[in-house]
């Protein structure tokens, strides 16, 4: 870590204090994460059930399959809406390592945005065209979520990158696009994008169980399988996630991951909730996928999220411990002048995106009532009209 070549700040001082923006950004990052998650595993699981279903559009794998892959556009828009929160806040508070990082990533970084798009795209090509693709329309979904994965990599890749400074100088010296990449040996990079990935897919399995709550008042057998099928997924990859959450703590540098066990207060706090709350989730969530029980998995759910909470706090908490000193010094020296018209303008906004969140989700939830009122009895083994949704 000796002779480190950090960049300065911009001659700008900070818009509120230290503590406020890395909070929100925290924060932000909470509520990105959550949409996200379900953007990437439920991509993915929507085209399993459909290839699962095998075309009968009554079968439960099918039905929740094609339900998971027509709210997938919502989810997607949420991600991108509150991913720019955290982003914003990142580039003002570590403005120095994450362009650093992402400027040594070059085009690899530039095509996520390329990436997204067509990811995006072929979403709404699910939406409009899953009866004229068919049974291709399963391997759209899966190639989509190959290219959102692909995503979340090139993310997992910089966040890692730019607390590794002492790494740039190989990059840089290794030339070329792929070559930077792989010079940059970060230990710590594969374990941290499994984790990601593995969490992905277990909120996926919370977001099927949410369907099953849905439907347990009105088709309970149907209600029943989903609440068993969301926290079998979500109880096989906690147990996946726990290994490779131990590998992903045991691949940073001794004084690093110790903080979390006997030294930093926060970060013991955190530690130890989220492994009492991981538990908790896992005994309740095991209690629904045996009786099906919509208590015992709303307790589940409400543990893992906050467990997903605790965990971005650590994710921060990481990020600060592994900034070298030559950033400290800089990011000490700049000056904090608030801007009160900016931050009330912000607040307004930020109320304003969340009433607007709200409504649309109350939109989108009486729309779905209504289409599930008229589609639902034509999905029924007697339905006189069968023929018409196949």
């Amino acid at each position: 870590m000796d002779h480190l070549i950090i960049p300065d700040f911009q001659p700008v001082p900070f818009p509120a204090w230290l503590w406020l923006l890395k909070t929100l950004l925290v924060l932000g990052f909470f509520l990105h994460a959550l949409p996200m998650n379900v953007a990437l595993g439920g991509t993915f699981m929507a085209g399993i059930y459909l290839l699962t279903g095998k075309g009968d559009k009554a079968s439960y794998a099918h039905r929740i399959g094609h339900g998971l892959a027509m709210a997938l556009p919502i989810f997607v828009s949420f991600a991108i809406t509150q991913g720019i929160v955290p982003l914003l806040f990142l580039q003002l508070v570590y403005g120095p390592m994450y362009y650093t990082s992402s400027v040594l990533m070059a085009t690899p970084w530039i095509l996520l945005l390329i990436a997204l798009v067509a990811g995006y795209y072929g979403l709404y090509i699910y939406k409009f065209r899953h009866v004229q693709l068919g049974q291709k329309a399963a391997w759209l979904l899966i190639a989509v979520s190959l290219i959102f994965a692909g995503i979340g990599f090139l993310f997992s890749t910089n966040m890692t990158l730019m607390i590794h400074p002492e790494k740039w100088p190989a990059i840089v010296n290794a030339g070329g696009q792929i070559g930077n990449l792989i010079a940059a040996d970060l230990p710590s990079l594969l374990p941290r994008y499994l984790h990601m990935v593995l969490a992905a897919l277990a909120v996926t399995g919370l977001a099927v169980g949410c369907y099953g709550l849905y439907y347990k008042s009105r088709e309970e057998a149907y209600g029943d399988w989903l609440i068993r099928q969301g926290s079998a997924l979500f109880l096989v990859i906690t147990l996946v996630q726990l290994g490779v959450g131990a590998w992903f703590m045991l691949s940073l540098p001794e004084a690093i991951w110790r903080n979390y066990v006997t030294g930093d207060v926060l970060g013991k706090i955190c530690f130890m909730g989220s492994m009492t709350l991981s538990i908790i989730s896992i005994l309740a969530i095991a209690v629904s996928w045996k009786s099906a029980k919509a208590g015992a998995f709303k307790l589940g759910m409400t543990s893992a999220l906050l467990v997903v909470l605790l965990m971005s706090v650590m994710r921060h908490l990481l990020r600060e411990w592994s900034m070298p000193a030559e950033f400290q010094t800089k990011l000490a020296a700049v000056q904090i002048h608030p801007q009160w018209d900016l931050l009330i303008v912000f607040i307004i906004s930020a109320v304003g995106t969340l009433v607007y969140l709200g409504w649309l989700v109350k939109v989108s939830w009486k729309a779905f009532n209504e289409k599930h009122a008229g589609v639902e009895s034509l999905l029924q083994p007697d339905s006189t009209q069968e023929e018409q949704v196949s």
